[in-house]
């Protein structure tokens, strides 16, 4: 649409800043923060319902918890719990070396290091990972996750086409992050002077082969070229902040691939201004299903919330302050929480492993 701009009733000339007394905000959004929008002012808090009957709902899940598959077998791979056409949202809490090499045919994968270390060994080279850690690895790269701990929780985002890194535009090259702080592994040939046999995991259109090689795979001398797995450290990525008002979700991008855009809060000040927010307005993100996994934070005893827990808000269903991982009933003078956000364009679907951990948000 974008062919108007109307102002009725009672309104702030200025939304989510000098919002009118006794009124709240409810943002309603297209295409995630960047499209058409359209502030209301209500009565009544947005999310102040009694209860939903159906399956559509905010929902939360504690992924400390999950009993998974690959904690205790080397062989099973991460967990999907949710999925669409375009994008797989897995977690991984795996504790042994893979014994096996692996190649995703199906698409790119990012794989995020929420606790643990170890070496990622891929064609190009080894890539080591620590707490914090992204790794990105293109479709058919072939890989194995070599972990040196065994209190491992990684999340993995499996995009069916590429995932790249969002226009910077008028904000230059160095935020959110210099391109320089990429990480791309050294080739690490294996000896070839040992004798068995190597087995490639190849998973296409969902399902499993094996590929067998008497010798190792991983015998890269060199590689040169525009594509490659790589590091980023959540550590490196410099958010953008506003002293008068709140930057919206898309303001926080870190990567996009087709039907999907996956952003990094990290710690920052807060805006100070009186007049402005300093959380999100309750809001409809009508466009775009959220998912938001809570990282950590500065100071683990300015919030209630776990690291570990994962959101999912779907597209059209209200959710703000009240179910907010990082608000607080005062203006405090940072914002502290390292959060993860996957906001993808058609709706998920949510797997039996998800729906067997998942309570709805206003009851947590």
């Amino acid at each position: 649409m974008g062919v108007f701009r109307e102002s009725k009733g009672v309104v702030s000339r200025q939304g989510q800043a000098q919002r009118p007394e006794g009124t709240y905000e409810d943002q309603y959004s297209r295409h995630g923060f960047a499209g058409d929008q359209a502030m209301l002012y209500r009565r009544h808090p947005a999310t102040a319902w009694t209860r939903i009957e159906g399956p559509f709902r905010n929902t939360v899940a504690d992924t400390n918890v999950m009993d998974l598959p690959d904690r205790t077998d080397p062989r099973a791979l991460p967990t999907v719990l949710m999925f669409n056409e375009d994008v797989a949202v897995a977690v991984s809490h795996r504790s042994e070396p893979m014994p096996f090499h692996y190649r995703n045919a199906d698409g790119d994968e990012l794989i995020f290091v929420q606790r643990g270390r170890g070496v990622l060994r891929t064609d190009f080279g080894p890539l080591r990972f620590g707490e914090g850690d992204y790794l990105v690895v293109p479709k058919a790269v072939t890989y194995r996750m070599v972990p040196e701990t065994t209190d491992n929780l990684f999340y993995v985002v499996r995009t069916t086409g590429p995932i790249g890194f969002p226009e910077r535009g008028v904000l230059g090259q160095y935020v959110p992050f210099d391109f320089g702080v990429l990480e791309t592994p050294e080739p690490d040939p294996a000896r070839g002077d040992e004798s068995g046999e190597w087995e490639v995991v190849v998973e296409q259109t969902g399902r499993l082969s094996s590929i067998f090689y008497p010798f190792d795979p991983m015998d890269v001398v060199g590689w040169q070229g525009t594509v490659a797995p790589f590091r980023l450290n959540i550590r490196d990525i410099r958010s953008i902040s506003a002293e008068r008002l709140d930057i919206p979700p898309s303001g926080y991008a870190t990567f996009d691939a087709p039907g999907c855009w996956i952003c990094t809060f990290t710690p920052r000040p807060m805006q100070s201004d009186p007049d402005s927010s300093f959380v999100p307005p309750y809001h409809r993100n009508v466009d775009y299903d959220e998912v938001s996994f809570i990282l950590g934070s500065e100071d683990e005893g300015a919030t209630a919330h776990r690291s570990g827990l994962l959101y999912v808000n779907p597209q059209g269903a209200h959710h703000g302050p009240d179910a907010n991982p990082f608000s607080q009933p005062e203006r405090p003078a940072r914002f502290t929480t390292y959060l993860l956000n996957v906001d993808v364009v058609r709706p998920l679907t949510l797997t039996a492993a998800y729906e067997a951990y998942a309570t709805d948000q206003q009851r947590r």
